[in-house]
């Protein structure tokens, strides 16, 4: 087995010289002259905005690109001391593994033990395999999770089984693809660890990330990705780069005065949570216990944060009526309704077009043609510009979640926006600016956050912990190195067309 790295022999396992890769559907090279080396026992970081082309390196650099897309790819790569032009599937994936955004692409089998084994078992045989799954449970600690399905883990548990299932393999390279999404303060933590016990067993891991602030300590070398070409880049230009001061809130339009917190309480409320339980059937645990939550008519946004699991997604459905109580109650005023923005905004849509899209809400809503006017205005003062024939689905993730926005609010109505982890996928400068649209529209929001990063960004709300089914109210801590990094992600370009 090569669980272990021997320092002495440590060498380039990943070498990219003047890498260009086109796609057979467009004439246009998404990548130009690329380089890249990653070494035995390195964190090698990838940045850069959405749509740089960071997906497309990493289907370059693992075969993807041309096994399963059929693009061109001109340049060398070089895993191990072999080409990738002379390698096959299967000895790719002994060489080279990726673990996707989407961790859970990764199983089939319901239960982490049941999965692993018997993956272990055919990629080993079964003498061999018994010993590597042993192997791999012991290193990543997953002994506690075995008898578990994989729904039942956390965002940080599930990434560390994914890791763990790779490196079944004993690949030499690691690829994580934004192992960061959607995770928890805590599950970040459990990253973090995995990609320090993945550096000491010799392992070069590429990190491809948008959230890399809690990443900069453990990266060898930091590469920006703009547009096609891969630039190398000191740590010091992303970390602190100009120590701003709170003042930067106010300057970035997200006043930290408590004139939204306290007046609102004072406001007509216009959607009550009384005394809010709720478990799930299967479930002998209450996800929500004694939950009371007011909501005024206007200006008021209310962040409700918590770990992973925690029940901030079903409360958020409560209130949109997706799911009943099992005690107590929700009273809302009739003349508001409640539209929930989904934590995978994507799964918000349900047409082909930005223009059907519109009609169908406006329909439903009885807006007629200037329903749709109105949410196109609303979609163009959001920064979306875009021809009403695109589809939704090939928007990029910031795009696609001012258009959701602006589609909900194309009725004109009264409502509440429900948003289910908004800056998720989003480049720090992304994420200021939608704070600073957030800010803009005076529709009250209840928005769920399970990191005090995001947190960090609505310095105007009502902060609530749902910690134990329990909603308690919390102080507000602001972290500014989240605006030093938005500002100097500005500053590089790293910031997609939202």
């Amino acid at each position: 087995m090569r669980l272990t790295e021997d320092k002495s022999t440590r060498k380039n396992v990943l070498v990219v010289r003047d890498l260009w890769f086109r796609y057979p559907t467009s004439p246009d090279w998404v990548l130009r002259e690329v380089n890249l080396t990653a070494n035995q026992s390195e964190v090698v970081l990838v940045i850069g905005a959405s749509g740089s082309g960071k997906t497309t390196l990493l289907r370059s650099i693992t075969g993807i690109g041309e096994l399963v897309y059929g693009g061109e790819r001109k340049g060398t790569v070089v895993i191990g001391e072999r080409s990738l032009n002379e390698l096959s599937i299967d000895e790719l994936r002994r060489l080279i593994q990726i673990v996707n955004q989407n961790a859970y692409t990764h199983f089939i089998e319901h239960s982490v033990h049941t999965d692993l084994y018997y993956s272990s078992i055919a990629i080993h045989g079964l003498t061999k395999g018994e010993r590597w799954f042993r192997k791999v449970v012991s290193i990543f600690k997953l002994g506690d999770l075995l008898e578990r399905c994989f729904f039942e883990l956390s965002g940080g548990q599930l990434r560390r089984a994914a890791i763990a299932k790779a490196m079944l393999w004993d690949p030499l390279v690691i690829v994580l693809d934004e192992p960061l999404m959607w995770l928890d303060d805590e599950g970040l933590e459990e990253v973090r660890e995995v990609i320090i016990t993945l550096k000491s067993l010799g392992k070069a891991v590429v990190v491809f990330e948008h959230r890399f602030l809690s990443l900069l300590d453990l990266a060898n070398r930091v590469y920006l990705l703009k547009n096609g070409t891969l630039f190398p880049i000191e740590h010091e230009q992303l970390k602190y780069p100009r120590k701003t001061s709170l003042a930067t809130i106010s300057d970035a339009g997200l006043s930290s005065d408590k004139e939204n917190g306290e007046n609102a309480l004072h406001k007509e409320k216009v959607f009550r949570a009384i005394d809010i339980w709720f478990k799930y059937e299967r479930s002998s645990d209450w996800i929500l216990k004694e939950v009371q939550l007011d909501v005024a008519s206007s200006g008021d946004n209310i962040v409700v944060y918590g770990r992973n699991g925690s029940g901030k997604s079903t409360l958020l459905k409560i209130l949109a009526g997706y799911l009943a109580p099992m005690r107590g109650r929700i009273e809302k005023s009739s003349e508001f309704r409640a539209v929930y923005l989904p934590q995978n905004i994507y799964l918000f849509f349900t047409e082909d077009s930005l223009g059907k899209e519109l009609r169908v809400i406006c329909f439903q809503r009885r807006g007629g043609s200037k329903c749709v006017e109105r949410g196109t205005r609303i979609m163009r003062s959001l920064g979306v510009d875009l021809d009403l024939s695109t589809s939704p689905f090939n928007l990029s993730w910031g795009q696609a979640i001012r258009t959701a926005i602006s589609i909900a609010l194309s009725p004109g109505d009264k409502q509440v926006l429900l948003m289910d982890e908004p800056f998720t996928g989003l480049t720090y400068a992304d994420r200021l600016a939608l704070a600073k649209v957030l800010a803009k529209i005076e529709t009250p929001k209840v928005i769920a956050l399970s990191n005090k990063e995001a947190v960090s960004l609505m310095p105007r709300a009502r902060i609530y912990e749902l910690r134990d089914g329990r909603l308690v109210a919390i102080k507000q801590e602001v972290y500014p190195e989240v605006f030093e990094a938005a500002e100097k992600c500005r500053e590089l370009g790293i910031s997609g067309v939202l």
